[in-house]
C-alpha cells in the first residue's frame, strides 16, 4: 500500500538543493537530506545532542548522523 505522503526524497530535486543559498540557508545531506547545519553570517551553525553547538568557517565537512555520508559545503550563502 503506498504512503499517503510523499517522501522527502521525492519532494526534493537532488543535491543542488542541499547547498545553502540566500533563499534556503539550510545545509542538508546529499543522500538522505537530513539537516546538517544552517548558514548564518557567512559561518555555518552546527548543533548536536547534549547542547553542543559550533559556529565554523568554510569549507565545512561533516559526516551525516543519519546515513554516514561525508558532505562538504565550500562557501557561504550567496
Amino acid at each position: 500500500m503506498p504512503t499517503p505522503f510523499p517522501s522527502r526524497h521525492a519532494a526534493t530535486t537532488g543535491a543542488a538543493n542541499t547547498k545553502p543559498t540566500t533563499l534556503n540557508p539550510e545545509w542538508r545531506c546529499t543522500r538522505c537530506y537530513k539537516l546538517l547545519g544552517v548558514c548564518r553570517d557567512a559561518r555555518m551553525h552546527l548543533r548536536f545532542k547534549r547542547g553542543h553547538e559550533y559556529l565554523v568557517g568554510f569549507p565545512v565537512q561533516a559526516n551525516c548522523r543519519g546515513c554516514g555520508t561525508l558532505n562538504q559545503a565550500t562557501s557561504p550563502v550567496r
